[in-house]
């Protein structure tokens, strides 16, 4: 089944809110084996729109439209999509009674242009909403299917999960994907070095994708069931660990402080003259054994800036490992252009480094994932 998401609404279009409804619904559907070829975003405009349903269904077998639902003037998506079906909007009873029972539960008078927001496309399957008051609707028409679902998240999602999924889940096949997270080597190497294996790729296919300061590589397969895509996907993946496994940190959701965090063998604490305590908050975030006891902020009492870098590292990183009583001290510090990474472990100091812009925004936000991967570096050794 091929599928086009429409989100409906000049506030996406003028950037006042983000489309997360497309990002949604396309993991949701792609989830259970539905092919999401297209997202389209539109105005409020009938014209427009009509014209971009009536082009949908020459392509697709599925149209999910999210938005345009509600009582206002602007909310015309269940209007164009009946004008465009030939079909007549009739009032849901269920729907208009649960309308009038939420306003009555608030002590509100219902004004009469709620009363559209009952409003269905004649013969279609109403999907309830549970979270709000606009119903969403299925309508099979030439076999083809038109779904329509209201634009607030809270609404949409819980109606896509819970309600629409059932109609149209069948026997297709299952898509599944892993997500490889690779860090300190580039995207143009990465695909250099796994260009054969792209150029060959069937089942699973090979994506690589840049992150920030990172590298992504999603395999994805489709099979019967979500066991037989992993292990379409297994050989594949060790062949690409085979090449770069090196550079290899995690996957899916795996986050590289949190990567950082479980090779961490020790208790540590942290001097930061760079990242402005960011460091510090993202491995603390996932600091589950409580290892990351403290951090200071780079300051003239700590530290004679006057002195040698290397000594610099030292006394600092020395300083909050003394501070804290931790087995591990690390300390953070800029020269220029020049960041340097210190780890103080016992009393040998190892210091990694690398360039970084003088723009203190990019000082403190690039240098983050760098300082994080030379340290996840370390710690593998």
């Amino acid at each position: 089944m091929n599928i086009s998401i429409i989100a409906v609404g000049s506030e996406l279009l003028l950037g006042q809110i983000a489309n997360t409804n497309g990002q949604y619904l396309s993991k949701l559907f792609n989830g259970v084996g539905k092919n999401v070829v297209e997202h389209t975003v539109i105005g409020d405009n009938p014209e427009r729109l009509e014209y971009i349903i009536r082009q949908g269904l020459e392509r697709f077998d599925m149209l999910v439209l999210t938005g345009g639902l509600g009582p206002t003037k602007d909310d015309l998506t269940k209007h164009t999509v009946a004008k465009v079906l030939n079909k007549d909007l009739v009032t849901d009873e269920a729907s208009l009674d649960y309308i009038k029972s939420y306003f009555e539960d608030q002590g509100q008078e219902m004004t009469p242009n709620n009363k559209q927001q009952a409003l269905v496309i004649e013969d279609s399957i109403v999907l309830p909403n549970r979270n709000g008051m606009a119903p969403g609707m299925l309508v099979e028409n030439e076999g083809k299917k038109v779904v329509l679902l209201p634009g607030p998240p809270k609404e949409m999602k819980p109606m896509a999960k819970n309600e629409l999924l059932p109609y149209i889940l069948d026997d297709d096949k299952v898509i599944f994907s892993e997500q490889l997270k690779f860090a300190g080597i580039g995207e143009s190497k990465v695909e250099t070095i796994l260009m054969d294996l792209i150029d060959k790729q069937t089942n699973p296919t090979i994506a690589p994708l840049a992150g920030s300061h990172e590298v992504y590589i999603r395999l994805t397969a489709n099979a019967e069931t979500q066991q037989q895509c992993r292990d379409l996907i297994q050989p594949t993946k060790e062949e690409v660990l085979n090449r770069i496994g090196e550079y290899y940190y995690g996957s899916d959701d795996t986050t590289l402080e949190a990567a950082v965090m479980n090779h961490m063998d020790s208790t540590f604490s942290i001097y930061d003259g760079v990242t402005n305590g960011a460091l510090y908050t993202r491995l603390k975030n996932e600091d589950t054994e409580d290892q990351l006891k403290g951090a200071l902020p780079d300051s003239p009492q700590f530290v004679d800036h006057e002195l040698d870098i290397n000594e610099q590292l030292y006394m600092t990183a020395k300083y909050v490992k003394d501070l804290f009583k931790t087995e591990k001290g690390i300390t953070l510090l800029h020269n220029e252009k020049d960041v340097y990474l210190g780890i103080l472990n016992d009393d040998k100091l190892d210091i990694e480094s690398f360039k970084m812009s003088q723009n203190r925004n990019l000082l403190r936000s690039r240098s983050q994932n760098y300082a994080l991967i030379k340290l996840l570096k370390w710690l593998e050794q």
